[in-house]
């Protein structure tokens, strides 16, 4: 789906939540970008049978059969997550200059920033307006500038706006990646502004998602990984948390999805082989191995009615554990409790019971056992007759908890996926704000 833009619009909201003043020459480059290039909707995840709605701007666009499973697609807008939809990916060609390596966004953690005080800075990303280099702390971009490589290799940042940074202002970062791209470290180097200076020098994460709508990570190189955008901890109105979740993965991983509720990991060859242009989602159930990383997961309803959770059932850890336990459609299996990074979780396996008759979706029915729906509305899981999970709960304190849900395309494979995943889940920590 692509949607228009006013361009003198979206130039006055910049002027307005800014603290910069275009100049001309930026100006023109913007208007060239945004007129060439097709706007595009931010459109959220979808899987079979997990919907995720994000509570604003969510309305079902899709619902089909196939093969006995329905399939939800849901368009939303979710708030803040990633570069502003106004903010078109480059065509390659028109970034000749820049190194195809560096020719994507690139995801930092938050840091103070002289003379942004009263704005909201939740994040600190590079990504392309066009071919501009924006740095963005929020749903704005602090700076613009027009990159370049030097004679020396080094990364050259040419401010055009007024503001923050004095039009022609101009810094020099010597810069490295990792072996295989996906971390960046830009070292401290000179710079005429004195912000940028401070902003630009810090090590930074790929964001090569082949879902264009979210800034997930895609191919991952073994190592540490922080997450960008998932928040376990509902902190009321939702922004970006960079490292909200840490996790250590060994070669041969992807990251699919990072959402407000939802993260994923995926083994990468299955993720290379995903073509999402001739496919609906990555995670339709029973397509693929997932491990999928919930944020508040509560108790849903058998009816599938996408409106509340199970009354009385908590959203605790030992709440959903008893629950799942309990549960007339489910049998539940292998119940272990044991610690993760000092916090208390329990590992189980469910499956759906054989005689459970409950459908979702009363247009075109499918037999499930409704699991989890998100406390804020925006994912909802049920089980399909005939598959198994293994799911471990995940206790954060203060009533917070995380669900992490292994499933495989597969369900014979499930036990070694499981086995192959279980030392990247013994890997999550989720620091406290």
């Amino acid at each position: 789906m692509s949607t228009s833009l006013d361009l003198d619009r979206l130039m006055e909201a910049f002027l307005e939540d800014g603290p910069a003043v275009l100049t001309d020459r930026v100006s023109e480059a913007i208007r060239d970008d945004v007129e060439r290039t097709e706007q595009r909707a931010v459109v959220g995840p979808w899987r079979t049978p997990l919907m995720s709605r994000y509570a604003i701007a969510a309305a079902i666009v899709t619902i089909a059969l196939l093969g006995g499973v329905a399939i939800y697609a849901a368009l939303l807008q979710p708030p803040n997550v990633g570069p502003p939809a106004e903010s078109p990916a480059p065509d390659p060609s028109e970034l000749g200059a820049m190194p195809a390596e560096l020719q994507y966004a690139f995801l930092g953690p938050a840091k103070p920033i002289e003379g942004f005080d009263d704005y909201q800075i939740d994040r600190g990303d590079l990504y392309y307006e066009g071919t501009l280099l924006a740095f963005g702390i929020g749903n704005q971009a602090a700076f613009y500038s027009i990159p370049s490589i030097t004679a020396d290799g080094d990364l050259r940042l040419t401010s055009g706006v007024d503001g923050a940074c004095a039009n022609g202002d101009e810094g020099t970062y010597p810069w490295s990646l990792s072996p295989g791209g996906t971390i960046l470290t830009i070292e401290p180097g000179t710079d005429d502004c004195a912000a940028r200076a401070q902003a630009v020098p810090g090590t930074y994460q790929r964001a090569a998602c082949k879902n264009p709508d979210n800034s997930c990570l895609g191919e991952l190189e073994a190592g540490v990984y922080a997450s960008h955008f998932i928040e376990p901890r509902p902190l009321g109105p939702w922004a970006a948390r960079h490292g909200a979740m840490t996790y250590t993965v060994p070669s041969g991983w992807a990251s699919y999805s990072d959402w407000p509720n939802l993260y994923g990991l995926t083994p990468l060859s299955q993720y290379q082989a995903f073509d999402p242009d001739q496919e609906d989602c990555y995670d339709c159930a029973g397509t693929r191995d997932t491990v999928s990383i919930l944020g508040q997961p509560g108790a849903a309803t058998e009816d599938c009615q996408e409106e509340s959770t199970v009354p009385g059932v908590g959203f605790g850890r030992q709440d959903l554990v008893d629950w799942l336990t309990t549960h007339p459609g489910l049998s539940a299996t292998g119940v272990e409790d044991w610690t993760l990074g000092g916090l208390m979780a329990t590992s189980l396996v469910i499956e759906a019971a054989d005689d459970w008759t409950g459908t979702c979706d009363p247009e075109n029915p499918f037999v499930a056992v409704p699991v989890f729906f998100g406390q804020e509305g925006d994912y909802h899981l049920a089980l399909n007759v005939g598959d198994r999970w293994h799911v471990t709960l995940i206790d954060l304190g203060d009533g917070n908890t995380v669900a992490v849900v292994v499933d495989t395309a597969n369900q014979e494979d499930l036990d070694s996926f499981v086995d192959e995943a279980t030392p990247i889940i013994e890997s999550f920590a989720f620091p406290a704000p």
